[in-house]
């Protein structure tokens, strides 16, 4: 697909979309930045949905499937989460294309503005990840409540926009999230792809794929942590264990690299936040309260 111009009329995709620049690339499509025609040029970014399947049958039942967890999103109404606005059917390329459009966050990522501290010494300090955690737990309450959980949770998938300086989910409900469950559910396979990042998922999510609300709350515990010590997740968290760990001291000013040079010697402290395997199962794969996605 040609970047700057697509089909359709005058060069607009769907003729509405003009595709910028290409923001990412995985397996299942492209992700584009483009601005929409019938909104004064307004900024947008385009999913695009490929599934990876090549029987006919399975393409038509996957794009389905898709179209009707796309409907879901559709729905979500919170200032914090990317509004998405259409899910846009065009052919091009001589085959039928599905994207998810939704609208443009401008502002660093967390992990960006946490390499730029790093780069001077700095991470967040204790007050200001306390902030972040008091702006984002009520949109988890949100999805939760309506039954929608973001599997995705890490610094790079948090925005802190531009515009006010609140920080917005995003990635959430992706295509990536959803073609993965519409591909497992056309082609179950023994070790099917996983969402989630190592070093924040819980292992239950990256082993079997269960997830519940105390999944998104996992994940934002660690990139709290990530955010206060400037460590990788797996620098901190003990797999033997099950503990996370992180210097004993005072968190204002920040612990950079995990230690205040003036605290003196350190002795660990952690924190539970994974179960022990002899433990019994803290995140059933399914709350009645908070149903997963219908694949049906």
């Amino acid at each position: 697909m040609t970047v700057g111009g697509a089909g359709g009329s005058l060069g607009l995709l769907g003729g509405r979309y003009r595709l910028l620049r290409e923001l990412g690339k995985g397996g299942f499509g492209q992700t584009y930045l483009a601005e929409d025609s019938n909104r004064f040029h307004e900024l947008c970014v385009l999913k695009e949905f490929a599934p990876q399947v090549n029987d006919p049958a399975s393409v038509q039942k996957a794009k389905q499937l898709f179209e009707r967890e796309a409907g879901v999103l559709y729905q979500l109404q919170h200032s914090q989460i990317p509004k998405f606005r259409e899910l846009l059917r065009v052919y091009l390329d001589g085959r039928d294309r599905l994207f998810l459009v939704q609208d443009y966050v401008e502002g660093p990522t967390y992990h960006e503005l946490l390499d730029t501290r790093l780069r001077s010494g700095r991470c967040f300090s204790e007050a200001e990840v306390t902030q972040l955690l008091l702006q984002l737990l009520p949109v988890l309450d949100y999805l939760h409540n309506v039954g929608v959980i973001h599997r995705d949770i890490a610094p790079d998938n948090m925005i802190s926009r531009n515009a006010d300086g609140v920080p917005v989910l995003i990635d959430f409900g992706g295509v990536k999230q959803l073609a993965t469950l519409v591909e497992q559910r056309i082609n179950p396979a023994p070790n099917p792809t996983r969402l989630g990042k190592v070093g924040y998922a819980p292992e239950e999510q990256l082993e079997t794929g269960a997830v519940s609300p105390s999944t998104d709350l996992y994940a934002l515990a660690a990139t709290a942590l990530v955010l206060l010590t400037g460590d990788a997740p797996q620098d901190l968290y003990d797999p033997t264990t099950k503990q996370w760990q992180w210097p004993k001291t005072s968190t204002s000013p920040p612990l950079c690299g995990g230690a205040d040079p003036d605290a003196g010697p350190q002795s660990p402290r952690s924190l539970q936040f994974s179960r022990r395997r002899d433990a019994g199962p803290a995140h059933p794969p399914v709350l009645t309260r908070y149903p997963p996605p219908n694949l049906r």
